[in-house]
Formats: structure tokens, C-alpha cells, sequence
């Protein structure tokens, strides 16, 4: 167990700190209707989610019809955003747990930031935080360094003693890109151990309480 805290602790939001598969799936389909393409299957959308709505809906539909498909998306999203919408296990504990130590807690996320803030202050969350840092607004996303530069700024804190913890491979990236201390996944998103593993996160763990417990000895 590794008792070194960090000061700065990024969170990926969609299979980290959140299950919003559901309203991404439905959203999706929706999308599929208008544009009479055949519905895909709740494995295969979340399969596809990865570097945010447009790189999604464009492994669904393909490069031709891509582009419609993300204004739809985009358009659509919010009003079935809360649909099946969940918290994992221990997230709602972490980022206070985290903060009570001195330690200042962000979200990153590829989601829509006007979105991002929504589905936060929806559940609650968003007081726990110290910054939530969403596409769009910047013209960055995950993995360039540039967009995780962006949010150390406003925190006003260093790469070098900031983690970030994610789901996919993206985060992974995203950490190693930014020069950040360290990038720990969990499996609780959209990609298996077996998938991330082959990417180094320099921790992996089967869900955030473990996490907090095998790297920081807080238990959730």
C-alpha cells in the first residue's frame, strides 16, 4: 500500500465517477432511428465510448454519416441525459475523503462541459469538487496535454504531483502526455483489465474503493 498523497487529483467522469451508459445507449438509438440506421446494442455503444460523443457516434455510424450523427447526438443528449443514471460505488465518499486531506479533486472529462455541469450538480457532486473541466469550452480534449495543462492552471497546481485516475486508455494517455505523477484505471467503465493493462497505468484496481485503499489507505 502506497501512502503518498498527491495534491491534485483528476477524475475522468463517464465509467470512473459515473454509470451514464444508460442515457448514452438510449441517445444513441435515438440517433439511429431519426437517421433510419439499425439500432446497435447496449454492449456495442458502450464498446465505442472513448474520446467523447464524436469519436463515439462516429465508430457507430461511420465517417460519412458522422457528421449528422453528432449534431443529433448533441442536440438530444441532454434531455435523456439522467436516464439510468448512476454513481459508482465510493465515489460519492472519495472526492470529500480526498479534499479533507488537502488535496484539491477535479473532474476531466471529453463530456460536454455545460453537460458535465449538469449531471454533477444533478447528483450532488459538484460541491466536492474543486474545478470540472468539460469539452468545448476550451479547444482541447483528452489526451492533449494542453487540456489537462488547462485545468492544472485553474487549480493552480503543478503536473508533477497530480495524478489522474480514468477507465480507458485515453486517461492513461492523457496522464503520460501532460507529464503527470502518476495515471491509475479502474475497471468499472468500458474497458477490462486485460484491455488496459497493455497501456501501463501505473495501478490497476477493480473499483474506486479499492483504489483509495490500496493507494492512500482511505477507506471508503
Amino acid at each position: 500500500m502506497s501512502l503518498t498523497l498527491p495534491q491534485t487529483v483528476l477524475l475522468d467522469l463517464d465509467g470512473t465517477l459515473v454509470d451514464n451508459f444508460v442515457a448514452i445507449h438510449r441517445c444513441a438509438n435515438d440517433v439511429m432511428k431519426i437517421m433510419g440506421l439499425p439500432e446497435r446494442s447496449f454492449a456495442e455503444v458502450k464498446k465505442s465510448v472513448g474520446g467523447a460523443a464524436k469519436a463515439t457516434m462516429t465508430r457507430l455510424v461511420g465517417e460519412a454519416n458522422a457528421p449528422t450523427a453528432i449534431r443529433l447526438y448533441l442536440e438530444h443528449f441532454p434531455t435523456v441525459m439522467f436516464e439510468g443514471l448512476e454513481v459508482y460505488p465510493g465515489a460519492r465518499e472519495l472526492l470529500p475523503a480526498l479534499r479533507s486531506r488537502g488535496i484539491k479533486v477535479a473532474v476531466l472529462t471529453n463530456k460536454d462541459h455545460s453537460n458535465s455541469l449538469k449531471l454533477l450538480a444533478h447528483l450532488g457532486m459538484d460541491k466536492d469538487l474543486d474545478g470540472i473541466f468539460g469539452t468545448n469550452l476550451v479547444p482541447w480534449r483528452k489526451p492533449e496535454a494542453a487540456f489537462t495543462h488547462h485545468a492544472l492552471s485553474q487549480l493552480k497546481m503543478p503536473a508533477g504531483t497530480a495524478c489522474l485516475v480514468g477507465d480507458s486508455p485515453f486517461d492513461i494517455e492523457t496522464a503520460r502526455n501532460a507529464g503527470l505523477a502518476s495515471a491509475h484505471a479502474v475497471t468499472t467503465g468500458s474497458h477490462t483489465a486485460e484491455e488496459l493493462l497493455p497501456h501501463r497505468p501505473d495501478t490497476l484496481h477493480p473499483d474506486l474503493p479499492s483504489l483509495a485503499y490500496e493507494l492512500w489507505g482511505i477507506q471508503l
